[in-house]
């Protein structure tokens, strides 16, 4: 029997069972790194403990046709899990969208499990991507999204889909509030990450009006020159970027004004060694951390890879993106709408709030 005076409470309450989308990190690790801050993001939800990494779906997997679901025989393993929250992230609002998850969903909410989509956007902004992904939201409507670019947060907000929905960030950049990278002995280094189009000849000098990139940098002029071959075969498919760097003969440099230059690769999977491996001081791994602490230490990252660039500026470092993908609308959300014209560094007092400003609305509206 309980003293006198005394109350006791007991909670008969479950913590929540909260599943986080995850995976393909080999195939692109920047997949981890917006996992890894989403996860954060989602502990200071929901509790550690309380939210843990679920394979994605199959059909994401490199050169398959998305349209057509995923693959014959797979059991789709997700639709089987005893959740309350399913939360997914990045740019997964494409043509494929419905195709991959319906018999997902469809389970999975039939048994009351809730949907979340956190640092969301769509892919290629096409009409036949948003006329998709408008009616598979409709039919199964998330518990709220938050967005990862403004350009998506406004298509969303028209539509008007009776939800809570916020202008939010790519969740890569709330990876260092989840780990901090080593330090590095000795100077830092140049970080140059082309593994889709072909690293730029630099040439340190007077500015030269035929370069396709000149910028001020470290009080140097660079002039950057574009391989035109591998370009063009880089542009045209995945495939034919392949063919393209066993065609780019060069002999990159190992040093620039007087820092040594590090290039990391962002696919393991499927891992070709003659790209990897093609030009000096190469770095390729299948787990996130190496990628964090090179970024973390980079005095200056160019890269064609997006989250190459948000890592580096999340980190508080300078960045320069080479990718004509849309994806890239991301940067204008935190103060680096310019970072295709040269290298950008982030307001990390800025930053701050901004995640700080998600977090406390997601709390509001879960």
């Amino acid at each position: 029997m309980p003293q006198s005076g005394l109350a006791q409470t007991v909670s008969t309450s479950k913590p929540p069972r909260v599943a986080l989308v995850s995976g393909f990190w080999a195939q692109n690790i920047g997949n981890a790194f917006f996992n890894i801050g989403g996860k954060w993001i989602l502990e200071q939800l929901f509790g550690q403990g309380n939210v843990d990494f679920i394979q994605d779906q199959p059909g994401y997997k490199t050169f398959h046709d998305q349209l057509k679901g995923n693959p014959k025989n797979d059991i789709e393993f997700l639709r089987l899990l005893d959740l309350d929250y399913i939360v997914l992230q990045g740019p997964l609002l494409t043509v494929g969208y419905q195709h991959l998850w319906e018999p997902t969903f469809k389970e999975l909410t039939a048994r009351g499990t809730k949907i979340m989509l956190i640092g969301a956007a769509f892919f290629k902004f096409r009409p036949a991507e948003l006329e998709a992904a408008k009616a598979f939201l409709e039919k199964y409507k998330p518990a709220l999204i938050s967005t990862r670019d403004s350009e998506s947060y406004k298509i969303l907000k028209e539509w008007d889909l009776g939800m809570p929905l916020y202008d939010g960030l790519d969740s890569a950049f709330f990876a260092p509030k989840a780990y901090t990278p080593f330090r590095v002995a000795g100077e830092e280094y140049f970080a140059f990450n082309f593994d889709r189009y072909p690293e730029p000849t630099v040439k340190l000098g007077d500015k030269d009006d035929e370069a396709d990139f000149t910028f001020e940098a470290e009080g140097k002029n660079w002039n950057l020159y574009t391989p035109q071959r591998a370009s063009k075969l880089a542009h045209r498919s995945k495939v034919q970027a392949y063919l393209g760097h066993l065609l780019d003969r060069r002999k990159l440099p190992e040093e620039l004004n007087g820092r040594q230059i590090i290039r990391p690769e962002h696919r393991t999977n499927p891992h070709m060694s003659y790209k990897i491996y093609q030009h000096p001081n190469a770095v390729c791994s299948d787990e996130p951390w190496t990628y964090f602490t090179i970024y973390a230490n980079s005095a200056l990252t160019l890269a064609d890879r997006v989250h190459a660039c948000v890592a580096t500026l999340a980190y508080g470092r300078p960045a320069m993106l080479f990718t004509p993908s849309p994806r890239a609308a991301l940067f204008a959300r935190v103060g680096a709408g310019d970072i295709k014209k040269h290298p950008v560094q982030l307001d990390m007092d800025r930053l701050e709030e901004e995640r700080m400003k998600e977090v406390d609305w997601l709390k509001a509206n879960i």
